[in-house]
């Protein structure tokens, strides 16, 4: 054998790092049948047992983790080169959904660190739900999308778990009402749900008084009166009163942020796929900034 196959590589690589062929298929865009198949031959090629298997996890064998440094360089270099070959064409244009409450997490360090680091490529992020997100990316009208998982059928690679927070206006006790009034963001948001079933669970009252399709429409009511909203712990503004279990509001499940691409996805949008894993693999937090963003705005 002369030479080391680059899609292997990259499925070698992926499945070393996430630790299963479901999640390294994921992160690849491709079935978890093809990385599996693609990882075999790869290793009756090379004549080496690159993964020990197990039923929950997979893990490298001496040899492998020996394999895994010269493959992570090996492919650093292709993209290296790749972005010298494409530096002059128009090609470094990466769209990038989420839920617009979702900037505040990641909005710093797109600016601070991403854009620095890859001053060539050109971010146009776009925000809706996250099951219109997923279907954007199927039909390859966005590059990439960070979404919040559908517990039911969870897709995409997870980068990370948010904590879900009820909230209100500083100096307010809307929880203290026998009927709650609530500020959501309307059907389609998958947090909605859930935030529903675990008052009708308590058995509290509840009735939905203004919903909007974007964070600012959910500020806005909120800061109006006696109002309870929920929202990713990151969003939350530092002045607003966050509610404890102690004040009497059902525990909601963490939201598990999911990443997706299509299938072969180009070196720019690889290149910011890598730097969201490093960044927020690690639960870093951010706050939102929207300088050289091109914004268009729509629903969370």
């Amino acid at each position: 054998m002369r030479n080391l196959d680059s899609d292997a590589l990259a499925a070698f690589v992926a499945v070393a790092e996430t630790g299963s062929f479901t999640a390294a298929a994921e992160r690849l865009g491709r079935s978890q049948a093809a990385i599996s198949m693609t990882i075999g031959k790869w290793e009756d090629r090379l004549e080496l047992r690159l993964f020990e298997r197990s039923h929950r996890r997979v893990s490298l064998t001496p040899i492998g983790s020996r394999l895994l440094a010269y493959a992570q360089h090996i492919r650093a270099i292709e993209d290296e080169a790749l972005s010298m070959l494409l530096e002059d064409r128009n090609e470094s244009r990466v769209r990038l959904g989420m839920p617009d409450d979702y900037l505040t997490l990641f909005g710093t360090a797109l600016m601070e660190r991403f854009v620095p680091q890859y001053p060539n490529v050109s971010l146009d992020l776009q925000y809706d739900f996250s099951h219109r997100l997923e279907q954007m990316v199927h039909t390859r009208d966005l590059d990439i999308a960070i979404i919040t998982q559908n517990p039911l059928e969870p897709k995409g690679e997870l980068i990370r778990e948010e904590r879900q927070v009820w909230c209100c206006a500083p100096n307010r006790s809307p929880e203290a009402k026998t009927n709650l009034q609530l500020a959501l963001f309307p059907d389609g948001c998958r947090a909605r749900p859930q935030i529903l079933a675990a008052l009708d669970k308590q058995q509290r009252n509840w009735r939905v008084v203004y919903s909007s399709s974007d964070l600012a429409g959910i500020t806005l009511a909120v800061a109006s009166g006696d109002v309870l909203t929920v929202l990713p712990e990151s969003a939350v503004p530092r002045d607003w009163r966050r509610l404890e279990p102690g004040d009497g509001l059902p525990n909601l499940p963490l939201l598990r942020l999911a990443m997706i691409m299509p299938q072969h996805p180009r070196l720019p949008v690889r290149q910011l796929a890598a730097f969201l894993r490093s960044e927020f693999q690690m639960a870093k937090r951010s706050t939102s900034s929207d300088i050289g963003l091109k914004l268009t705005t729509g629903q969370n």
